[in-house]
């Protein structure tokens, strides 16, 4: 019995393809060279998974209109009016699994895409162009006292409510519920520090108990002024990355950081995943009156993971939104949209002990420009981009993150506009 050698030819061929279309990675391992580690390869082969949550707090104190000004300054006002949103952990699940830490993209169907400054701005109205967050996080004269400087009172040191570096936000909630009408203005001012840190804890920074608040922001916000003029937006989109890049390895079961944002993200552009869309947040008269908010949408019930899997599997051109703002732009308040100048910036991301890479480079469809071949991405070492806080509360981030600080510093001078074609 004779086998003609071009069978033997054909059918390796045709096992080399099947091979291929059981190998969750890419072809060419040079820029997702972490595959091995990814939670997608475990999906691919077995199946099935799980939804990731972590604890987000929808419940805060009720807001005064005496409290609003502050908010309005400190742009905090976007956060606080989207704050009871609910999440959908399966859609967060899903979109955890698309996300690569190589890039710091998501990989659909349809290409690449990210969560950039620009949907910071218009989605969280909180200030991208400013001052990062950096320096050491230890302070020598105890954080009762500064606490007790804050609000004129403070729980105990290494008691239930300040403990490991963190202060609940149930003491904060107890002590400052409801702002009497008569109250002086150094009680507003307390009020405000009080709702702040409940969003920056519960929403815009959460931990994996979503009940708590580093004492680190508790420097940050002691000072009106100075909170004012800082980039707000850039430290939460450095927070949430390093938090999707954690949370998409192989048996992460919990996802931190602002997954409210990721959420409306999301929303903005898969329209076939969103909830109907509302005009700019002109909501709560009786606390905003006539002062208008970022973009917002309405809330939206969870489904089941496999669902939100699927239609991200198949997602076609059709049902990616590259321009979800084009249209609402100029209706939104002018903080939303004033650093326009940084949202193709190209560079790292600082928040104390974090240093992440903002690429729009590799997503310019989402600036109507068309897109090239993008250039390798920046990869920072592997120990910045594992680095944690536990056990260095004596190092000073500003002097160990001093280039990159210097890269911000001239940060308009790194916007991707260049030459790219801008689309007709």
């Amino acid at each position: 019995m004779h086998i003609r050698e071009d069978s033997f030819s054909m059918a390796d061929s045709y096992a080399s393809e099947i091979e291929d279309l059981l190998d969750p990675g890419s072809k060419d391992p040079s820029v997702l060279y972490l595959q091995a580690e990814h939670r997608s390869t475990n999906i691919w082969k077995a199946g099935g998974g799980y939804s990731q949550r972590s604890r987000v707090r929808n419940k805060f104190t009720s807001i005064h209109p005496r409290m609003v000004p502050h908010l309005i300054d400190m742009h905090f006002d976007g956060v606080a009016r989207l704050s009871g949103i609910h999440i959908d952990w399966s859609l967060v699940t899903a979109l955890v699994e698309r996300w690569r830490p190589e890039t710091h993209t998501f990989h659909f169907p349809v290409g690449e895409c990210t969560i950039t400054l620009q949907d910071v701005s218009i989605l969280l109205g909180l200030r991208v162009d400013g001052n990062i967050m950096i320096g050491s996080t230890d302070f020598k004269g105890g954080w009762a006292k500064i606490i007790h400087d804050m609000f004129g009172e403070a729980p105990k040191e290494n008691s239930n409510d300040l403990v490991g570096g963190r202060l609940k936000l149930s003491w904060l909630s107890k002590k400052f519920d409801a702002l009497a009408d008569d109250a002086d203005d150094d009680e507003v001012i307390r009020h405000t520090y009080a709702f702040m840190l409940q969003l920056i804890g519960g929403v815009l920074f959460t931990d994996h108990q979503g009940s708590q608040v580093h004492y680190m922001f508790i420097l940050v916000i002691q000072n009106l002024e100075r909170n004012s003029k800082l980039s707000w937006g850039s430290v939460v989109l450095a927070f949430l990355y390093r938090e999707l890049c954690k949370a998409c390895k192989i048996g992460v079961k919990e996802i931190a950081g602002c997954v409210l944002l990721l959420q409306l993200w999301a929303w903005t552009r898969l329209p076939t995943l969103a909830p109907i869309p509302r005009a700019p947040c002109s909501d709560n008269q009786d606390i905003w009156a006539d002062v208008i908010g970022p973009f917002g949408l309405s809330d939206v019930s969870s489904h089941v993971v496999s669902v939100n899997r699927l239609s991200l599997d198949v997602l076609t051109p059709n049902h990616f939104i590259w321009l979800p703002y084009d249209d609402i732009l100029e209706k939104l308040p002018e903080h939303c949209k004033q650093d326009q100048a940084l949202w193709c910036y190209k560079g790292p991301l600082i928040w104390f002990y974090i240093v992440k890479s903002h690429q729009p480079d590799r997503c310019v469809r989402q600036f109507g420009m068309i897109q090239d071949v993008p250039l390798a991405p920046d990869i920072y070492s592997a120990d910045l981009h594992n680095i944690n806080l536990k056990g260095k509360t004596d190092v000073n981030w500003r002097d160990k993150h001093r280039e990159h600080i210097s890269y911000w510093d001239k940060r308009k001078e790194h916007g991707y506009i260049l030459t790219m074609l801008v689309l007709g």
